[in-house]
C-alpha cells in the first residue's frame, strides 16, 4: 500500500515533496520494519528553502520596473501574478532541506505513535498514511481524568503518585484564564514549598516531567504528548560494543527494546489518568477517581 506513495525528490516546479522511505535507510527497500509484532514507518519531506524576504525583494524590483514602464500603480491581482512568476522563477534555484517523521504502530496495544510534537506535522504524516491505506480510523488519546487536573494535584501534594512513578525536575504552570501567565520550572525540586505555592495561586500544571520505574523519564503535556524521552537504565554507548556488528541488527535490537518499553509505558500512563475516556462522557475529577 505504501509503494504508491514513496518519496521522490522535488522537481524544478515543486516547492515540497512528501513520501515514504525505508526506516533502515542505506540500500534497504523495505518500507515497513517489523519486529516482535511492532511496525515502524518513516516519511520524508523535502522542501525548497525560499524565504519570504527574498520573494518580497524580487517582487518590489519587478513592481517598480513595471510602474515606471506603464506610468501607473500596480495593484491587486497584478501583484499576485507578479508574485507567482517570481516564485516560479526562483524555485529551481532554491536549496532544499529534508525532515523526517516516524510512525510506530503497536497493534496489541491499539496505539499509533508519531515521532513529532507538532500538530501540523502529525496531521501531515497520518494523512499520508490514510491516503496509502484508504482508511485510518484513529483519534487522539483522551482519558477519563484530565492531565492538567491530576498534574496539579500531584504538585500540590493532595494526591500521591503511584509507587512506580516519580516526579521529575520540570513542569510548566499556566493561569486558567490567561495563556500569557506561564511559569516554567526546570531543574527544580517540584516537592519544595516554593514550587508548590505556585499551584495554590490559581495556576494549573500543563506539563510535568515524570519517571517510570527508574527506567525511562519523559515530559508529558495536557494533550498526552510525550517529549524529552530518555532511557535511564542503559550505559552510555561509545560505539565500541557495536562497531563490528551488522548495523541492521543493531537498529533492530534498539528498535525492539524501545518498542517493548513503550508497550508497557504508554498503557500504564493511560491507566494513571483513569483509562481511555468513553465517547460522550465528561472528564472525571481526580477526587472522583480516588
Amino acid at each position: 500500500m505504501l509503494q504508491e506513495h514513496t518519496f521522490s525528490h522535488v522537481n524544478n516546479r515543486q516547492l515540497h515533496s512528501y513520501g515514504w522511505v525505508p526506516p533502515l535507510g542505506g540500500d534497504s527497500e523495505q518500507l515497513v520494519h517489523t519486529s516482535s509484532g511492532f511496525l515502524l514507518l518513516k516519511a520524508r519531506r523535502e522542501e525548497r528553502i525560499l524565504p519570504s524576504s527574498v520573494i518580497a525583494e524580487h517582487m518590489a524590483e519587478r513592481i517598480q520596473q513595471l510602474e515606471e514602464k506603464l506610468d501607473r500603480k500596480i495593484r491587486g491581482k497584478e501583484k499576485l501574478d507578479i508574485r507567482d512568476n517570481v516564485v516560479m522563477e526562483l524555485t529551481p534555484q532554491a536549496f532544499t532541506k529534508s525532515t523526517y517523521e516516524q510512525i510506530l504502530i503497536m497493534p496489541q496495544q491499539n496505539l499509533l505513535v508519531v515521532d513529532n510534537t507538532s500538530d501540523k506535522k502529525i496531521d501531515q504524516c497520518t494523512t499520508l498514511l490514510r491516503e496509502a491505506m484508504g482508511n485510518l480510523p484513529i483519534a487522539p488519546i483522551a482519558t477519563e481524568i484530565g492531565q492538567s487536573a491530576l498534574f496539579t494535584r500531584w504538585l500540590k501534594g493532595t494526591r500521591k503518585l503511584p509507587k512506580d512513578f516519580q516526579m521529575g525536575d520540570e513542569c510548566v504552570l499556566q493561569d486558567e484564564d490567561n495563556v500569557a501567565g506561564t511559569v516554567k520550572c526546570n531543574k527544580q525540586d517540584l516537592t519544595s514549598d516554593e514550587i508548590r505555592a505556585l499551584s495554590t495561586s490559581g495556576k494549573q500544571v500543563i506539563k510535568m516531567a515524570l519517571e517510570s520505574n527508574e527506567t525511562v523519564s519523559f515530559l508529558l503535556d495536557e494533550a498526552f504528548g510525550f517529549s524529552k524521552i530518555k532511557f535511564l537504565d542503559t550505559a552510555p554507548d561509545d560505539g565500541s560494543d557495536t562497531a563490528d556488528l551488522d548495523p541492521r541488527a543493531v537498529f533492530d535490537g534498539n528498535f525492539t527494546l524501545m518498542a517493548l518499553e513503550f508497550a508497557t509505558l504508554f498503557p500504564r500512563v493511560i491507566e494513571l489518568f483513569g483509562g481511555l475516556k468513553e465517547e460522550g462522557s465528561e472528564n472525571t475529577s481526580p477526587e472522583d477517581a480516588e
